[in-house]
């Protein structure tokens, strides 16, 4: 069952990519320039405070006007955010999702093997308290397969069924169990675009003790599935346990106020785990979303 977990929140934000793509127009963090040698752009973000730059960039993302600028202006407003500026929009904006359904694919690296197939899912969450529905969709792993978590009933397990033949009883399992392990390095409460959130915080407060920047170190302008995003890439002093992982990815396609994809990769530049987020959309559930009578469900 843990095939769905880790979303995810501005996942939270929070990969699709085993390595930059092609044709991108970049530049690392600390340059003037981009790759190209142009001039930097000037932005209204430079010299702002965190908490106008964070302001002033969900204003930009709402209004598309992020979305309508350059490559050169886009690579040059991310160069002018600081370190904290970003957490502070994703915060923000996590705060105007507490319930939210999503979809997304998902491949891990367990036991040291990669995943050839993702799995494909949709999810159903509410941050406060942690519940959520999920199902493993059709052209993908476990297609068929159906979890639902409601902290305030057992914080500990979730309540679900495998797909295919297997899917006739449903069952009570740990969520750190055998059986999730299986599919997943993450449990179940790692889902949801708040845990993309989690992470960065975690890394940036990691990094902020040690003295060490704490700012992705390369942005990046690519396409990907035909949409233009802005790609952040954050190289870690070493991987996990201290670190989420040696080298972090997340995508955004600058329309929207979550990730479109995070990818992690380990310290011998293995990819441990890419995930897609294909589209987001606020909710506001009832009782039945997480309660496993629901004639919509197959528990």
């Amino acid at each position: 069952m843990k095939q769905l977990y880790a979303a995810a929140a501005l996942g939270g934000i929070l990969g699709i990519l085993a390595a930059p793509p092609g044709g991108t127009t970049a530049y690392a963090q600390g340059t003037s320039a981009p790759a190209t040698q142009t001039p930097r752009v000037a932005t209204p973000y430079d010299g702002l405070p965190t908490s106008q730059q964070a302001t002033m960039l969900s204003k930009q993302v709402a209004s598309g006007e992020l979305a309508a600028q350059s490559d050169a202006q886009v690579l040059a407003t991310f160069e002018a955010l600081q370190p904290e500026a970003i957490l502070t929009w994703a915060r923000a904006e996590m705060n105007r999702y507490p319930e939210y359904e999503y979809s997304m694919t998902r491949q891990e690296r367990l036991n040291g093997q990669w995943q050839d197939k993702p799995a494909r899912m949709m999810i159903r969450y509410r941050h406060m308290p942690r519940q959520l529905y999920a199902k493993w969709l059709p052209n993908g792993v476990q297609a068929g397969q159906e979890i639902i978590y409601d902290e305030t009933r057992r914080k500990d397990e979730m309540y679900g069924h495998l797909g295919g033949i297997m899917g006739f009883t449903s069952i009570w399992t740990a969520i750190d169990g055998t059986l999730a392990k299986s599919q997943s390095n993450h449990t179940v409460r790692d889902l949801g675009f708040q845990f993309v959130l989690s992470m960065l915080e975690r890394d940036a407060k990691t990094l902020r003790a040690a003295g060490l920047p704490e700012k992705y170190s390369r942005v990046e302008i690519v396409q990907e599935q035909g949409v233009r995003m802005v790609a952040l890439t954050w190289e870690l002093p070493e991987g996990a346990p201290k670190y989420y992982a040696k080298k972090v990815q997340l995508m955004f396609d600058l329309k929207h106020p979550w990730p479109r994809a995070e990818t992690a990769w380990d310290a011998d530049g293995n990819m441990v785990e890419k995930i897609v987020f294909e589209k987001a959309q606020k909710k506001t559930f009832d009782a039945s979303t997480f309660d496993p009578s629901n004639s919509e469900y197959k528990f």
